[in-house]
């Protein structure tokens, strides 16, 4: 059948194309009129900053209660492009307006092949946030990360308390796990499974000729190769917004407004009352009854507490800032490490990612199938041996890419002399592989470049300034290179494709310690996971800023609910831990309304 449309499509012009295409595809997702309209009122019970992750979750669940919510969002709608719908579009958005284009200072350590030395990531500036333009990809993390974070003072997060609100969220389409006492069936975001391409069988024969069994990585055991799991549903994507918000956005006790940005947080005293906010050039403040949520994630989150005079009391004296609450915001930063290695193969079962291909778009409008609508082959999750303490959880991530990436990463941002003599490197037919370094031990900080809430902050990750965190990487990628010995890649005829460039790295012994660590120190770059900026824990732990109610310490009527409380990395993607947290959140919220 397909084949008779590729033919059909050959033949029709561009005009009967699109004619053709408009008669099959499904209707486009629409705001409804006026949505986003409605005046703002000047007093609601709840008012939650960011309508992202975890702000749309909270946003849906606290207005199933008889309470007004006002959620503000400082990015526009999401349905303004079709590029949030389309898994296989992951990564248009990128450096567009829907992206808060977050950018580091010069990095001591690493970054050596970028042009001065600066890390830049995509945060999404729109309705569902980062899950808006993520690769959809749904990890929790090990369930030893959250025995270690109770045990660390961050009291009812055990793997036992969170598990229910994992559960709760889920609705597992995938067959093999719909019965497992570890999913649930009847939450609002969609779990499926689709290979991104064949490859993704070669990867598991060659996972399981070096030993790792195929696992549920969301299950019991996180050791493994682990199928995919996406929130993708009927070949859509399955965001915050799209399966939170959405289909509750029409309840007359939620209000929805986009385009406002938060300057800072009103308060009485020490009460949290009320937030000021610009549109549209306009400063308005308005209040809440209950409390005020901070739901801007990992960045936005912290920038706003500083601004509202919450924050450590020597960053905000030096910028002549009273301090209404002496608490490390914007500290212990932490983020996981990648490093993405490329293959040539010598099979067409894969295709380059930039390859324009009408059968692949016409297999994803007709059938929801092929390289549109899915984003990667699997995993692997592993342990590598480290210095101190043996922990339970894994050090390391391998994520399958369909198709060759750019060699180096993003080499717009590379010095021009590395990116002339790594373009032409890429193949035509390969795939790539980003590894991850999940819990390295240096840590960053965020602070104020200035009282103007419209400047970004400013960000230093000290990506690899402690020592352990490149051996790391270097076990990683001779774990990955282990694979070029199996019987599955040899099939494939997979064979690596080197980075050193002219006096980047080319002089030391390939495959060498050495000449990692100079591959590392070029070319790895941020795992794109950032948490902890608010960290959580026991009221009397001077590392944080929440207590296990996610309450800011010291002040009333104020919470923080995203990734930036989060209490050390997860094993894994922060997108399905940060909508946990607000599950829990929302529950926790609840639970206190009505005591």
């Amino acid at each position: 059948m397909l084949d008779m449309f590729l033919g059909a499509a050959l033949l029709m012009n561009v005009a009967a194309l699109t004619n053709f295409l408009t008669d099959v595809l499904p209707p486009r997702p629409y705001d409804p009129p006026g949505i986003f309209d409605r005046p703002l009122k000047r007093y609601y019970d709840y008012i939650i900053v960011g309508a992202g992750s975890a702000g749309a979750v909270v946003a849906s669940r606290l207005s199933e209660e008889p309470v007004s919510v006002l959620l503000l969002e400082a990015g526009a709608s999401e349905l303004d492009t079709e590029f949030t719908i389309v898994p296989g579009h992951y990564g248009r958005l990128f450096g567009t307006d829907a992206d808060w284009q977050i950018k580091t200072v010069p990095q001591r350590y690493s970054h050596f092949a970028r042009i001065d030395k600066v890390s830049s990531f995509p945060r999404g500036k729109l309705l569902g946030g980062s899950s808006s333009l993520n690769g959809m990809v749904f990890v929790r993390g090990s369930r030893h990360d959250f025995d270690e974070w109770e045990s660390q003072g961050c009291t009812g997060w055990s793997y036992k308390d969170v598990l229910p609100f994992f559960k709760k969220m889920e609705k597992m389409k995938i067959p093999q796990l719909e019965n497992s006492k570890y999913h649930g069936r009847k939450g609002p975001i969609t779990i499926t499974h689709k290979r991104a391409s064949i490859l993704e069988f070669f990867h598991q024969q060659a996972a399981g000729e070096i030993g790792f069994q195929t696992t549920d990585c969301n299950g019991c055991n996180q050791i493994g190769f682990c199928p995919v799991q996406h929130t993708i549903d009927n070949g859509e994507r399955c965001s915050s917004a799209s399966c939170y918000l959405r289909p509750v956005i029409r309840r007359s006790n939620l209000q929805v407004s986009i385009n406002s940005h938060v300057s800072k947080i009103l308060f009485r005293n020490k009460t949290a009352i009320g937030v000021e906010i610009i549109k549209f050039g306009r400063r308005t403040k308005i209040y809440a009854r209950r409390e005020v949520i901070l739901s801007a994630g990992t960045f936005g989150s912290p920038h706003i507490l500083l601004l509202s005079r919450i924050g450590p009391r020597d960053h905000l004296q030096h910028l002549k800032i009273p301090v209404r609450a002496n608490l490390p915001v914007g500290e212990n930063y932490q983020d996981q490490n990648s490093l993405i290695l490329t293959y040539s193969i010598n099979t067409t079962l894969t295709s380059n990612s930039n390859k324009d291909d009408i059968e692949d778009k016409l297999e994803y409008i007709l059938h929801r199938r092929g390289r549109y609508s899915s984003t990667i082959d699997g995993h692997v999750f592993s342990k590598i041996p480290i210095k101190g303490p043996t922990k339970a959880y894994p050090d390391i991530q391998i994520e399958f890419l369909r198709s060759p990436a750019d060699i180096g990463g993003n080499q717009g941002a590379l010095i021009n002399e590395i990116r002339r003599e790594l373009e032409p490197r890429k193949p035509e037919y390969g795939f790539s592989i980003i590894l991850f370094s999940l819990h390295p031990e240096s840590t960053g900080f965020l602070k104020l470049r200035s009282r103007n809430p419209m400047v970004p902050p400013m960000i230093n990750p000290n990506t690899f300034s402690k020592p352990d965190d490149v051996p790391k990487l270097i076990s990683g990628i001779r774990l990955v290179r282990s694979f070029e010995k199996t019987k599955a890649w040899k099939s494939l005829d997979a064979r690596f494709i080197r980075m050193g460039t002219t006096n980047h790295c080319d002089k030391l012994p390939f495959n060498t310690d050495a000449h990692w660590d100079c591959i590392i120190r070029h070319f790895a770059d941020s795992g794109w996971h950032q948490t902890s900026t608010c960290r959580m824990g026991a009221k009397s732990d001077p590392t944080t800023v929440v207590d296990p109610y996610l309450r800011v310490k010291g002040i009333r009527n104020l919470r923080v609910v995203d990734a930036s409380v989060m209490r050390n990395l997860p094993s894994g993607n922060t997108h399905a831990p940060t909508v946990m947290i607000a599950e829990k959140a929302a529950d926790l919220i609840k639970r206190a309304r009505k005591c």
